[in-house]
């Protein structure tokens, strides 16, 4: 290589030494400098590694190509083809004591001196050494040697050689090859076919030429220019790689008549092209006079190409450094790890990092894979600081038949976990929407059922005009209020609330004492001074102080109400105005708003958004004046349709109103679950809703979870699709047919549904 760029080569089974070849052999051991400091001499090559340079060959001269030998002993035998056409095998000083020595020196003479352009040792036969030389009339261009043959009848004994150093040795010459091939031709390029050992594939002048040596009257061959640096996929021994100026050719060598695919068009003549040894259809190649190292990755093709098939193509570029590339080389062992060298012998250790692929598993466990190893992430399922992704929540809840109570309705806020006040006011107004509905259809059938469940803002539209107010006395107190009568649809509103039971009972007691028993202790205090009743608020108050996990606090909020005073100019009313904003617990706040607040001017009370949307609109229905209520109810729908939130189901029901909310909250949230369920309650009344279009429901299209009641063939079970196909409206039903749903839209078992 004198007078040219330098090349590089990686020892084939020293995993930690390369030789750098130009007009010398160096050879050079890599060592990882990642717990230590870089030692005197050597070679910063990386962040991680550095080189070591451990000896130098200047005894081939006139060197035009290397090729290290393949077997494990020597280790160290180089064979050097020259530009008088001779093959050298020289080592780098590691193998004086081997039983190999008598190889160091020898030479392998071909009959006309002329240029050795490629050297290639074969595979299986570690002693056979293909050479490719420049073009002569008279002699063959494919030269292939046995460097240990014992048959040489022409052999010249001990005959004096010159060398570079000008010192004289004795070395054997060997001038008889084993085969000779390519007469009157030039081989510009060479390579052994991995599938058999007798196989040599040449590029010769005009032509890739298929040798078989058991038969070297004849060849297999294919016109093309592309005849240099010939190379064989390791991974696909059929595919062969190859260029001229800037294009590579990729060819089959099952349908060798034309190249399957030709890379795109260099603006450079392109230098090498190398196939990675750790890494499938992975092909690098090198153009003059350039930093850039492009690579092709060939996916796998699942059938043999063909005229009609190619394989398919990623293209990539690496910088390996800032300077110009003179050559590259391969790790043999290390996963897509290379070293360049530049012009004047700068080398660099450079990975090429794998394109990251990702994918989500059906239980939201997160896998990438990069080179050989893939990686998997998945939820820590006890680790409570963590917010649960709403794929882990819907799949935990569908193991919990999440959605499938349909008798207690109320119960599904409990199977998905009782950590969402939306789910909980969500299905409590579901399960109020279908008691009221049973009970109305059952005394007066007709449209009253169908009435609950198109919410609130229909329920107050219908009795506009039909409501005065009254004074109403306090308990505990000299006082009186005026609150609105409680005509048959605002007693409807306040029972969809969860004020009162069904009936024409309106006493809110029962209320009280369940959110006593809930420890609500402000809320309930809070209703009940909203009834008017400040004794009983005062006295829960007391109660929760007074508990275990009450807030102590309490008693002095008892203290301050129970020195009200309606008069508007007292110190009392000045200082609670101020107070109450201080106040964290948001039903504290209203209590003392509620108090300090004008007749029929309650907004501190209506917009406290801390405070549930259904007791604001139960006080709206015992305070406002049927116009002020109507108005109050349309805004609020509205806030709530444009958030999103759950609650304002009690407003709209499950009407075009609820399906826009409800859209809101699958897009906030991306919980088609509950929007599937909650929806399906809704085809018991005359408005069908299809959700069958909406694209986020694909996703949960593809959930499912086990169905307990299938034990079949040994399987651990059936699975459960939570989508009928071409359906107006998502329903569960049983892949297996063991469960199905009723007339009713509920899922029972098949057995009980009348055919």
């Amino acid at each position: 290589m004198s007078g040219t760029k330098p090349d590089i080569l990686w020892a084939p089974h020293q995993v930690d030494r390369f030789v750098v070849c130009d007009s010398e052999l160096s050879l050079y051991h890599v060592e990882s400098t990642v717990n230590s400091e870089l030692k005197a001499g050597s070679l910063r090559l990386s962040e991680d590694s550095a080189a070591t340079l451990l000896s130098i060959n200047s005894d081939t001269p006139y060197m035009k190509c290397v090729a290290w030998y393949l077997n494990y002993d020597p280790e160290c035998l180089l064979a050097v083809g020259q530009a008088n056409g001779r093959v050298v095998l020289t080592s780098l000083g590691q193998d004086h004591n081997s039983k190999f020595k008598d190889l160091i020196g020898k030479e392998f003479v071909p009959k006309h001196a002329r240029q050795c352009n490629t050297l290639a040792w074969n595979p299986l036969d570690s002693n056979w050494l293909a050479a490719g030389l420049d073009k002569h009339r008279a002699d063959f261009s494919v030269l292939i040697w046995d460097i240990c043959s014992k048959y040489t009848p022409d052999i010249v004994p001990m005959e004096k050689v010159k060398l570079s150093a000008g010192e004289t040795e004795t070395t054997l010459l060997v001038t008889k090859p084993l085969y000779e091939l390519g007469q009157n031709d030039a081989c510009l390029s060479l390579c052994w076919l991995p599938r058999d050992q007798k196989l040599l594939l040449a590029g010769m002048h005009r032509n890739l030429a298929i040798f078989d040596l058991r038969n070297t009257s004849q060849k297999m061959f294919v016109n093309t220019k592309a005849v240099q640096g010939v190379t064989v996929d390791p991974y696909f021994h059929d595919r062969v790689a190859s260029f001229y100026e800037g294009q590579v050719a990729i060819w089959d060598l099952r349908k060798f008549e034309k190249p399957v695919l030709t890379l795109t068009e260099q603006p450079k003549p392109l230098t090498k092209v190398a196939w990675c040894p750790t890494r499938t259809g992975l092909l690098a190649t090198l153009t003059r006079d350039s930093n850039i190292i492009r690579l092709y990755d060939m996916q796998h093709t699942p059938t043999p190409i063909g005229d009609e098939t190619e394989p398919t193509i990623i293209e990539r570029s690496v910088q390996p450094c800032d300077n110009y590339i003179a050559s590259f080389a391969w790790h043999p062992t290390s996963q897509n790890r290379m070293i360049v060298v530049t012009p004047n012998r700068t080398m660099s250790d450079f990975t090429v990092f794998e394109r990251i692929s990702l994918a989500w598993s059906p239980i939201t466990s997160l896998m990438w894979a990069c080179g050989r190893h893939l990686y998997e992430c998945t939820e820590e399922e006890n680790d409570n600081s963590l917010e649960k992704d709403i794929a882990t929540k819907m799949r935990l809840r569908a193991l919990s038949r999440y959605g499938l109570d349909t008798e207690q309705v109320w119960r599904n806020h409990i199977l998905a976990g009782n950590e969402d006040p939306q789910l909980k006011s969500l299905w409590y107004t579901l399960h109020f929407m279908k008691q009221y509905t049973e009970d109305m259809d059952q005394k007066s059938p007709g449209n009253k059922g169908s009435l609950v469940y198109a919410g609130i803002k229909s329920i107050v539209k219908s009795s506009l005009g039909m409501v005065e107010s009254s004074r109403h006395n306090w308990s505990g107190l000299d006082k009186q209020s005026d609150i609105q009568n409680l005509n048959e649809e605002r007693i409807l509103a306040l029972q969809l609330c969860g004020w009162i039971k069904k009936g024409t009972d309106v006493d809110v007691g029962p209320f009280l004492n369940s959110l006593v028993q809930e420890g609500e202790w402000e809320r309930a205090a809070a209703v009940a001074l909203f009834n008017l009743d400040i004794r009983r608020a005062i006295q829960i108050l007391n109660e929760g102080a007074s508990s275990e996990k009450g807030d102590l606090n309490l008693n002095v909020v008892a203290m301050a109400l129970s020195g009200y005073t309606d008069e508007k100019n007292s110190l009392w009313r000045e200082m609670c105005s101020t107070l109450r904003l201080q106040l964290n617990n948001p039903y504290l706040c209203v209590m003392f708003a509620f108090l300090t607040s004008e007749t029929g001017s309650y907004d501190g009370v209506l917009y406290e958004n801390k405070v549930a949307v259904r007791d604001r609109v139960a006080f709206a229905c015992k305070f406002l004046s049927d116009t002020q209520l109507n108005r109050y109810i349309e805004k609020l729908t509205n806030e709530m349709k444009e958030a999103g939130n759950l609650e304002g189901i009690l407003l709209t029901g499950l009407t075009k109103d609820g399906v826009d909310l409800m859209e809101s909250y699958v897009d906030r949230t991306g919980d088609v679950q509950t929007a599937s369920y909650c929806m399906l309650q809704g085809t018991k009344s005359d408005e069908k809703v299809d959700l069958s279009k909406d694209k986020k429901l694909a996703q949960f299209n593809n959930w499912f979870t086990w169905c307990h009641n299938c034990r079949h063939g040994g399987h651990a079970g059936h699975m459960l699709s939570w989508f009928r196909d071409h359906a107006e409206c998502p329903v569960s039903a049983c892949t297996c047919k063991c469960m199905q749903l009723d007339t009713t839209g509920n899922l029972v078992p098949a057995e009980a549904v009348q055919p």
